[in-house]
């Protein structure tokens, strides 16, 4: 049982791995899913409030508390605080958003 067990680990490793490597082929070719649309719509309803937006990365998810300034169909325009009185612009592409929370 004990054995069965580790290879059902293995597998599912080696899949998630080719899993997280067509993934950013996709957001290479910039090839998006099909809810992308929904989140720009979602995202301007949130315009000038703060939400935690998670990106995708190389190593893997990153997340971010951002105030949303502007949204249009392939970029999102946003302020993040990065400590006492400092802030940041960013421009984030709604192909590399995984999830937004408000």
């Amino acid at each position: 049982m004990e054995t069965w067990g580790l290879v059902v680990f293995a597998v599912v490793f080696l899949l998630w791995d080719k899993i997280r490597r067509l993934e950013r082929i996709l957001r290479e070719n910039d090839i998006r899913r099909g809810g992308q649309g929904a989140l720009a719509g979602q995202l301007r309803e949130w315009a000038g409030r703060t939400v935690a937006i998670t990106l995708y990365e190389d190593s893997g998810t990153t997340t971010t508390f951002c105030k949303v300034l502007e949204v249009d169909e392939e970029w999102v325009h946003v302020i993040r605080n990065e400590g006492k009185k400092n802030q940041r612009e960013m421009l984030l592409r709604l192909s590399d958003v995984k999830q937004v929370k408000p």
